[in-house]
């Protein structure tokens, strides 16, 4: 005969098992939160230091740091936008919850460097990492 299980100590031990596991995930989203704004305004002062040197990149025995221009669409007049999406069912491609950046740029270079009705964009630069001896394409 199986001895009797508590349920209510089976019940204890999940839930607190549970509340340690969330409190665990709170505690490294805030470490992860503040690693990230560390990464953040280290990537300013590089992009800093690149632009002071007129560099693109500049590279270490630690890796290399390197500019990318990123576009970054947005949309100045919505009513406009979503009139000229619904003219053809193809440029629905165009939607997430922002307007999708590579839609855009692909929609420039094929338009002259004409913007969709109704979208606004700027480029901007910002830094990467690309650690020693790693493929050109992988950022850190």
């Amino acid at each position: 005969m199986e001895p009797a299980i508590d349920l209510n100590r089976v019940v204890q031990a999940y839930t607190a098992i549970k509340d340690a596991r969330t409190a665990r995930r709170h505690d490294w989203e805030k470490e992860d939160l503040a690693l990230e704004e560390d990464q953040t305004k280290l990537r300013q002062v590089m992009l800093h230091i690149l632009n002071t040197n007129g560099a693109q990149s500049i590279k270490t025995e630690n890796g290399t740091a390197y500019r990318k221009l990123k576009l970054k669409p947005s949309v100045a007049d919505w009513a406009a936008f979503y009139a000229w999406v619904r003219e053809d069912p193809d440029r629905f491609e165009a939607m997430e919850k922002r307007i999708k950046s590579s839609f855009v740029g692909e929609f420039m270079e094929q338009n002259e460097g004409q913007l969709p009705p109704g979208v606004n964009a700027h480029r901007e630069y910002e830094v990467a990492v690309r650690r020693p001896n790693a493929p050109a394409d992988k950022d850190d």
